[in-house]
């Protein structure tokens, strides 16, 4: 794990602890520890290669010749190191909750989510979100956060709705399906919240960074930048399509004579916003390592 490609671990990192944090929030009452179970002990693992690697990068040291003093100094002493240190005890205090063979709710289901904002929240001080001093650079460092959790929000939903839409329908067609409608319709306003939210998070953050319109073109964090966008544009115009197509579709056909085709329309095209949602990370990943003015 260690000798992932810096691009590759990020992306890793990224997109498991969107899914950890958007799985609490979206995914109904009750659900299912297994698949939070294996995605925090995932995320456990890639939290620390990341703060391994990033200390080895540091002091251009093997990870192998990293002592116990070294590492309390990065992860006790730095403000990445510290960020890394609330990544691992976060993800390390999710694991008993999760243990506890019950489904996930109530009270239990809070502090995991707590835990899960507070771990994708610090990816923050990874980025060029902490690259900053005073007010500004705790309004940067504010923006950097929320843009996060509204990412993993957007994550977690397309993959909880995923999830209704893959289920083996069998005896419990019209009822499963209704579900599926229910989680689609329902998340109109609070995606609506979230697009508006990244999109005002994304743009202060660009601009306070000095980027500009001509670096759109004239720099390579601008091109990765626009390909991202561009990725971004795609998956609202499936949102749009869910929204007014797809899902009243469904509807539809929940109330009228069954047809297969809105539900098997409605996996495709989620399918795809999954996609192009994995892409989107992928373009985070190599951005966060880009100057946005040279």
């Amino acid at each position: 794990m260690a000798e992932l490609s810096p691009y590759a671990l990020r992306l890793a990192l990224y997109a498991v602890l969107m899914l950890l944090f958007g799985r609490m929030l979206f995914v109904r009452p009750g659900l299912p520890r297994g698949v939070s179970l294996t995605l925090t002990v995932i995320a456990l693992v890639l939290v620390i290669t990341d703060a391994v690697t990033r200390l080895s990068g540091v002091l251009g040291i093997s990870p192998a010749d990293i002592d116990g003093e070294t590492a309390s100094w990065f992860l006790a002493g730095t403000p990445v190191g510290e960020a890394g240190l609330l990544r691992i005890l976060g993800v390390l205090a999710m694991l008993p909750l999760l243990a506890i063979n019950r489904p996930v709710q109530g009270l239990r289901r809070l502090a995991l989510l707590a835990l899960s904002a507070s771990a994708l929240a610090s990816l923050s001080w990874n980025g060029h979100a902490a690259a900053g001093d005073g007010f500004g650079g705790t309004l940067r460092l504010g923006a950097g956060m929320l843009h996060l959790l509204a990412a993993g929000a957007w994550v977690g939903a397309i993959a909880a709705i995923l999830q209704l839409a893959l289920r083996p329908q069998g005896p419990r067609l019209r009822e499963r399906t209704r579900e599926l409608w229910q989680a689609a319709h329902s998340f109109a306003v609070p995606g609506t919240i979230i697009v508006a939210t990244l999109a005002m998070t994304g743009t202060y953050t660009y601009v306070d960074l000095g980027g500009s319109v001509q670096n759109l073109t004239g720099t390579a964090h601008g091109r990765w930048l626009m390909i991202k966008l561009g990725l971004v544009g795609g998956m609202l115009g499936l949102a749009a399509l869910h929204r007014w197509r797809l899902v009243p579709a469904l509807a539809v056909s929940i109330r009228g004579g069954w047809q297969p085709r809105p539900l098997r329309s409605l996996r495709h095209s989620l399918a795809c916003e999954a996609v192009l949602a994995l892409l989107v990370l992928a373009c985070v990943a190599v951005l966060g390592t880009l100057d946005p003015v040279a």
